[in-house]
């Protein structure tokens, strides 16, 4: 299923140390002034979207530090568009679940502080009432996960009412280098592919500037296919950029992120005979 990942700010408040929200400010700044989606240009950008791409609210920051997350995601729904959430729930008020808990989401994934705060969520009495409300709620395809071990006043708000997925720090596709004991993919050679879309790059980030880049670990926006407040959806997937992409799946001499992402694989074209000759035609 291709996606839509919605960027509703620049700048998270959040600054999970193992994000790479430095590189990702600082490469925006030097391109756009406009740091958080209005409601407007989210409206004419979804308006080109086909309903069979799925809207996910999650993006390079969390998506209620824009006070229009609700509205967005209510006017996505009721134009008939498969949803679904990555959320930490700051910014998120009582009042957003209650709005939001009819709609059959295809998955809502709550991202939870961890007792080191490597996940730099303050837990406050204000953020435990929204994770009661949540674990309470009839919020459809909930899920809980955490890097690390949970924060301590979590596993007391959520007891044993909820399963909660315990990830590892991976290196962000070689955006992150320097955090200590993470997980890091090795250089893949050879013909590659995405395990979420192939070579099809339509697991896209919408910016707040119109902008769409081809995936959430470009934190350096070096892949942008196009600005969709100007163009349609279409023009964005048979953009210049794109194909440049495929072409570096295809020749290993060519560098992109994509050889140092845990979720991309090497081809099984790799061990095919012709392979060789197959990697001449694009280089």
């Amino acid at each position: 299923m291709a996606t839509l990942e919605i960027t509703t700010r620049i700048g998270c408040k959040n600054n999970c140390i193992y994000c790479p929200q430095e590189a990702f400010v600082g490469a925006y700044k030097a391109r756009s002034k406009q740091f958080e989606m209005s409601f407007d240009l989210f409206k004419t950008c979804l308006d080109k979207i086909p309903k069979n791409v799925r809207i996910d609210f999650s993006g390079m920051a969390e998506p209620w530090l824009n006070n229009s997350c609700t509205d967005m995601l209510l006017y996505a729904y009721d134009n008939g568009f498969d949803l679904a959430v990555y959320t930490t729930l700051v910014g998120m008020k009582i009042d957003d679940i209650d709005r939001i808990s009819s709609i059959p989401f295809k998955h809502f994934e709550v991202h939870l502080p961890d007792k080191d705060a490597l996940t730099q969520i303050t837990v406050s009495e204000e953020y435990s009432q929204k994770l009661k409300a949540i674990t309470e709620s009839d919020i459809s395809g909930l899920g809980f996960m955490t890097i690390g071990s949970l924060h301590p006043r979590v596993k007391e708000v959520v007891g044993n009412k909820v399963n909660v997925n315990v990830n590892e720090v991976i290196n962000r596709a070689g955006n992150l280098t320097d955090y200590p004991g993470m997980n890091s993919q090795d250089r893949l050679t050879g013909i590659i592919y995405c395990d979420s879309c192939g070579s099809d790059f339509n697991h896209n980030v919408l910016l707040p500037n119109g902008e769409v880049i081809v995936c959430c670990m470009d934190y350096g926006i070096k892949y942008v296919i196009g600005n969709l407040s100007k163009v349609s959806y279409n023009d964005l997937l048979q953009s210049a950029t794109i194909g440049e992409m495929r072409a570096k799946l295809i020749d290993d001499r060519k560098d992109i992120f994509c050889r140092y992402c845990h979720n991309a694989s090497r081809s099984r074209l790799n061990w095919l005979p012709g392979a060789p000759r197959l990697l001449k035609m694009f280089t």
